[in-house]
């Protein structure tokens, strides 16, 4: 078989697991693909507007919105207005890049006369860019005539399947995640392309990049000056800039068409929360930013999927590091958790040993420069999220490994394999969660099952409805009004279970709390004393019933509840749900405690 030959055959045999892997993560969130209906999805809605002829949704803003002095008012009711809609003269536009409506959403809607289940649109998007990505480096692996083994060739393919965050968007598919999935899919396809020395296609490319996510200008515009850099190339780098230039006033003309200003995606016309219609450059937010999408610890647990988003403060003080104001950030996880080689990257500019390192630097240099351009754009803004991680990761990823895979080093090969390998893992924990654990919300059964098949150890098997039991005695100390203190932890996130105490004077709150409800009883508060509680759960009822003292105080309904073992943790605020101290301050002895099997 020739190199070429096997080459191939390797992608073709992970690309196959990839798809897979990729549409069982979009149905496992978001249920099966539908085919038949339309949906109200952001995209699908696009389409439609673009198809009937004009560029905006074909949803009618509620008249008493359009009554309203100021209309992108945060506080506004959420149900007379479309979270995350850009309202403007009256019509919902998209800020979003309106890359996937024309590329994807729109010509299926035309071909077929029905909307493209979005979770499916998602999934071609991703397998799109891995494609693309793959083929770069076939190409660069030719260019420099490197020949990486069969086993380590198949683990840079997979490297770059699953390890740069790309999962994480198929667990919910909205259009924050098309969008982000869009703009890879496009930068991936402009390094194929740049890589094949294809130039006005990869301007193509880079120009829907833009068209997805609006700061990819800047890996289009590293990627013309690197042509523009070496003279040989600058024939090349006309014909890239006059297609990525086309593109880009398309864009203008699109903006100038909805908002009167070229330059105006619609941004500020987006009806959300404070500060979330705006982008705010500012050194300030450099520190907490670089925290929440480089270094960001995961929670590490015994329990599938042993490691978790959380929200964290930057060097876990929010006293002594507040977030600037209107910082917008939601639990995540930093990229070097998540790909450890990343620093890999920065081999990309240093390549001098290898054949047409000219052009191997190029590619890779591209990627490199790109992908810190791009981090360097998110993380000066206001807003951090997990998913925005993918602008940039992505193009490291694909930076780094192919450092790696030009190496002639077999122990940088080796340790290329181990980390891909953890890589893999951790970026399937997170998938599996999701932002809001929407699969284990939406199939606690399917999860539960999943959950099983990768646990061993007894006291780590998750279990649907187990019976659970305890008694304990807690010993309080005193402690300032409306401090919020847990008692006991079962579970995490989704159909889970609280138990904690409100401080408030004379009197404190024993509150119950599930995924979905809460009840309290009020007592005397113990001030410097102790309490003793009992707690049970019954599966075929999903009542958890609270005695305190030996009495009666809560009967309450918080099933479905899904939890091991190991998850019953007193004292400690386990799953992270906000309150307002991480600990109990006083101490607590457990008297029994049993948590059952799945029924």
């Amino acid at each position: 078989m020739s190199l070429r030959l096997r080459d191939r055959t390797i992608l073709g045999a992970v690309a196959l697991g990839v798809a897979c892997y990729f549409l069982w993560l979009a149905r496992t969130a978001n249920g099966r693909f539908d085919w038949q209906h339309d949906s109200n999805g952001f995209y699908n809605l696009l389409a439609r507007g673009f198809l009937a002829g004009h560029l905006y949704t074909p949803i009618q803003p509620s008249a008493k919105l359009l009554a309203m002095p100021n209309p992108w008012d945060p506080s506004l009711d959420d149900s007379i207005r479309w979270q995350d809609m850009a309202l403007y003269n009256g019509h919902y536009y998209l800020y979003f890049g309106a890359a996937p409506a024309v590329t994807l959403f729109a010509p299926w809607r035309a071909l077929t006369g029905h909307d493209m289940p979005e979770s499916f649109g998602i999934c071609v998007l991703c397998f799109a860019g891995f494609l693309f990505s793959c083929g770069a480096l076939l190409r660069m692996l030719e260019l420099a005539e490197a020949r990486p083994g069969p086993v380590t060739l198949a683990f840079l393919f997979v490297g770059l399947g699953v390890c740069q965050s790309v999962p994480f968007l198929l667990s919910r598919t909205a259009m924050y995640e098309i969008a982000i999935a869009s703009g890879y899919c496009f930068v991936s396809g402009g390094l194929y392309f740049l890589a094949r020395r294809w130039w006005a296609a990869s301007g193509v490319m880079f120009g829907l990049a833009v068209a997805s996510r609006p700061h990819l200008l800047l890996v289009g515009g590293i990627a013309l000056l690197a042509l523009l850099w070496r003279r040989e190339r600058r024939a090349g780098a006309l014909r890239f800039a006059g297609t990525f230039a086309a593109v880009g006033l398309a864009i203008g003309v699109y903006n100038f068409e909805r908002f009167g200003n070229p330059l105006e995606f619609g941004f500020r016309y987006q009806l959300a929360g404070p500060g979330q219609n705006r982008i705010e450059l500012a050194p300030r937010n450099v520190v907490p930013g670089t925290y929440f999408m480089l270094l960001s610890k995961p929670e590490l647990r015994r329990v599938f999927p042993w490691m978790r988003l959380v929200f964290r403060f930057p060097f876990d003080s929010a006293e002594k590091h507040p977030l600037p104001p209107l910082y917008f950030v939601e639990p995540s996880v930093g990229a070097l958790w998540l790909a450890p080689f990343l620093p890999l990257a920065l081999l990309a500019f240093r390549r001098k040993n290898v054949k047409n390192a000219d052009e191997v630097r190029l590619i890779g240099g591209v990627a490199a420069a790109g992908g810190l351009a791009a981090f360097a754009f998110l993380v000066s803004t206001h807003l951090s999220s997990h998913r925005y991680e993918v602008d940039f990761t992505a193009l490291l990823v694909f930076a780094a490994l192919t450092s790696m895979a030009l190496s002639r080093k077999r122990i940088v090969k080796a340790a290329a394999c181990v980390l891909i390998a953890y890589s893999a893992m951790a970026n399937f924990a997170l998938a599996v969660q999701g932002p809001y654990d929407d699969f284990l919300r939406t199939n606690p059964r399917g999860y539960v099952r999943l959950a099983q098949r990768f646990s061993t150890a007894g006291d780590t098997r998750p279990a649907l409805d187990p019976a659970v039991a305890m008694r304990l005695r807690a010993e309080f100390v005193p402690e300032p009004a409306g401090l919020r203190e847990p008692l006991v932890t079962l579970g995490h996130a989704q159909h889970c279970w609280f138990l904690y105490a409100v401080r408030g004077g004379p009197t404190m709150k024993l509150v119950s709390k599930g995924s979905e409800s809460e009840m309290a009883y009020e007592m005397p508060d113990p001030g410097r004393g102790a309490a003793e509680f009992e707690a049970a759960y019954t599966p075929e009822t999903g009542e958890m019933t609270v005695r305190v003292n030996g009495q009666e105080a809560l009967r309450h309904k918080v099933g479905p509840l899904v939890a091991a073992p190991a998850e019953l943790a007193f004292g400690e605020n386990f799953a992270d749900l906000g309150l307002t101290t991480r600990r109990f301050a006083g101490r607590i002895q457990v008297e029994a405690k049993s948590v059952g099997q799945a029924r």
